[in-house]
């Protein structure tokens, strides 16, 4: 719980710096709209082995039994080479580490991720291809009842399609700060468009 807690209050910082530097009116802001794949059953493999193992035995997780999940992000460039976003996620799907039984009333559930954090560009100014590393803090929850503090850590590329969009993939592997919460690899694809 104290580590929920942690979460909480440290994303209320990354919130407050955000609007701090929104008010300064010389920094683009976009808006993305996300699609991710969750792969829990990879994390849960790599837990109970490693990645080394994983791959050896050919066992990393296939697109189609990843959940999916669509979402929005807000991103504001802090300098040229630091973004700092936040994100929301949504999905139906089947919580992970729940066996499916007869007596079950129902077997899907209301996903939701919140998370705000850090990408650091490898390059300054507008290049065309621009690869990055990702961290950050969230919260997810299940049903609105069963939530969880994580950080997601990872890498991505940027590419500019034009002057005014781009276009990020992203690997993420959400880490677990809190005991309840399941760890998941994360492969998203997400289109932002300039606001300002």
């Amino acid at each position: 719980m104290k580590k929920l807690l942690f979460s909480l209050i440290a994303l209320g910082f990354i919130f407050t710096a955000q609007a701090q530097t929104m008010a300064e009116g010389k920094k683009k802001t976009f808006i993305a709209i996300r699609f991710n794949a969750l792969d829990f059953g990879t994390a849960a493999k790599v837990q109970n082995g490693s990645i080394g193992s994983v791959l050896n035995a050919k066992k990393w997780g296939q697109l189609p039994n990843t959940d999916k999940a669509f979402g929005l992000g807000f991103i504001r460039s802090y300098s040229d080479q630091i973004d700092i976003f936040t994100n929301l996620d949504l999905a139906i799907t089947k919580m992970p580490g729940i066996e499916v039984t007869a007596f079950k009333g129902y077997t899907d559930y209301l996903y939701t991720s919140i998370e705000s954090g850090f990408n650091i560009k490898m390059f300054k100014g507008n290049q065309v291809v621009n690869p990055f590393l990702t961290g950050g803090l969230g919260v997810r929850s299940f049903n609105l009842i069963k939530f969880g503090a994580y950080a997601p850590v990872g890498v991505g590329l940027q590419i500019n399609v034009c002057k005014n969009s781009k276009l990020n993939l992203s690997t993420i592997y959400s880490t677990k700060m809190s005991k309840s919460f399941v760890p998941s690899y994360n492969y998203g694809v997400s289109y932002s468009f300039l606001l300002n």
